[in-house]
């Protein structure tokens, strides 16, 4: 029997080009479960790509102390920008926590948004589940934003004009170390940029039935991911995991919240957006029409765009 859900899926594929749905073909991979860290590991290097030289923006290594060791940092800096405090970007990759480790890994698009944002960007290599679970990759992206705020003016920039986000489960360690931060009364973010981002890992959303099958990431994949990097499945009611939970979002920085009309964990960031509002934070959510998780080539564009403009209006 069809069910509703695939008839729904069929309506949208018969409006799209022939580019597009060739894209959503991409969701006909094996699952996650099926394919493993390994397999995820080398296609999140074949996404990476080749770290290519751009004149217009240096980069350098540094290791910073974490809790749990050494942690490497690469740090991109634009060239030919107007001197004075530049805005910095704080980037925790995506992954599905457990791939696109390596200071190489995200070269390429952390040149593409240090270019054309004008900020400086801090990329930290923290440490990766199943080998390291919860909370390592928290604590080390912690530290590097305590790193980042404490050594600001050394990089070009203020501790009060430092932007923290990521997308996917970067953007899920993204928004807690915002939380935490806020709590320890220290540094805090002066925005956060979050897209297609995971707020609740307990996944009873409508959206992770309707978004499931067919659309590139689906219900399965995320509890898949979500198992390697918590040992214990009681902790999806820790806020410290699903940061929807936290008692309080007052006191929060600016957000930008992007999300896929067709992404699997669309209702949860629509839920995560109001209670924002609610808590009187300024807050943006852009819901992409037909567009499924993550950021699609033909939107590659108007997300640059728009993330440039929430970074110059939040950190400059």
């Amino acid at each position: 029997m069809v069910s509703a859900y695939e008839e729904l899926r069929q309506r949208r594929m018969n409006d799209l080009s022939a580019e597009r749905k060739a894209y959503f073909e991409l969701s006909r991979r094996p699952s996650l479960r099926e394919l493993g860290v390994e397999a995820m590991r080398e296609k999140g290097r074949q996404l990476g790509g080749v770290p290519t030289n751009d004149l217009s923006v240096t980069c350098h290594d540094e290791v910073i102390d974490g809790p749990h060791g050494a942690i490497p940092v690469r740090i991109f800096e634009p060239t030919g920008v107007a001197e004075g405090p530049r805005g910095i970007y704080l980037h925790i990759h995506a992954g599905g926590f457990v791939m696109m480790g390596g200071l190489d890994t995200m070269t390429n698009a952390n040149i593409a948004i240090a270019k054309s944002s004008g900020c400086v960007v801090v990329a930290p290599d923290f440490r990766l589940p199943p080998e390291h679970r919860y909370p390592v990759p928290l604590d080390d992206c912690m530290a590097s934003f305590k790193w980042t705020a404490a050594h600001a003016e050394r990089l070009g920039g203020r501790s009060d004009r430092i932007c923290i986000g990521g997308g996917c489960t970067g953007g899920n360690l993204a928004t807690v170390v915002a939380l935490m931060a806020r709590d320890e009364g220290g540094p805090a973010p002066a925005a956060q940029y979050l897209y297609a981002t995971v707020f609740d890992m307990r996944s009873d959303y409508r959206s992770h039935w309707e978004n499931d099958n067919g659309y590139t990431l689906s219900h399965d994949d995320c509890l898949y991911v979500y198992e390697q990097y918590l040992e214990d499945p009681d902790t999806r009611w820790d806020w410290h995991a699903s940061p929807i939970l936290a008692p309080s979002l007052a006191g929060l920085p600016p957000t930008l919240i992007r999300v896929g009309e067709w992404d699997v964990l669309r209702d949860e960031s629509r839920a995560y957006a109001d209670r924002l509002r609610d808590a009187g934070i300024d807050v943006t959510y852009h819901e992409v029409r037909q567009e499924s998780h993550g950021i699609a080539p033909y939107h590659a564009r108007e997300a640059q765009a728009e993330m440039n403009a929430f970074l110059a209006r939040h950190v400059g």
